[in-house]
């Protein structure tokens, strides 16, 4: 864990730490998750979506945008390493890897949204295995000469704007508000039981 945390940031770390225990204290099914809650937060966003103030998702569209962009040079670049292949295997090795990292990201960023902290975990570890493959390539390249590591500073350069946005202040805050409204959702329908 002391790893993931040097690679991803402390703030996205304590909040994974943090999401973990509200996961636990709604998968109990038991009046402890009402301590986490209170009615005037319930009442709050029982509200019609309409009425609640608007949260900034740009921070996640960022973040989204610069992960598929350092996958991207990072695909480009191992497959430019490899022996030649066919032109129907080169496609198929952009385009299959490309559809699943795309849904991937979808994926956790939809759970994001509705408060889940899979969503965080999705974007955190996406971001983690992105920038050590990077680093696996940038190594290879320098030891091998290629000219191909100017593509993976590029991609090194995203991840490290990736990283800065998820310790953000706007991302962090964006995630505690999604997660708050999932907690006061369950909470509100515990406590009417």
């Amino acid at each position: 864990m002391q790893f993931l945390s040097w690679l991803i940031g402390r703030n996205i770390t304590e909040l994974l730490q943090h999401g973990r225990e509200i996961d636990q204290a709604i998968a109990r099914q038991d009046d402890s998750i009402l301590a986490r809650s209170t009615s005037e937060l319930e009442r709050y966003f029982k509200q019609p979506s309409e009425a609640l103030p608007r949260q900034n998702g740009f921070p996640v569209a960022i973040v989204l945008m610069l992960l598929l962009a350092a996958f991207a040079f990072n695909l480009l670049t191992f497959l430019h390493a490899l022996p030649p292949l066919s032109p129907q295997i080169h496609a198929l090795s952009f385009f299959v890897p490309s559809i699943v990292v795309i849904g991937v990201i979808l994926t956790a960023s939809y759970l994001l949204a509705r408060g889940h902290t899979a969503g965080v975990a999705g974007l955190a570890y996406v971001c983690a295995m992105l920038l050590i493959s990077t680093v696996l390539l940038l190594s290879y390249s320098v030891v091998m000469g290629s000219h191909s590591g100017l593509w993976l500073i590029l991609a090194l350069a995203a991840l490290v704007g990736a990283r800065w946005i998820l310790n953000g202040q706007a991302f962090i805050l964006f995630a505690i508000y999604c997660r708050t409204q999932r907690l006061a959702s369950v909470a509100r329908q515990r406590r009417m039981k």
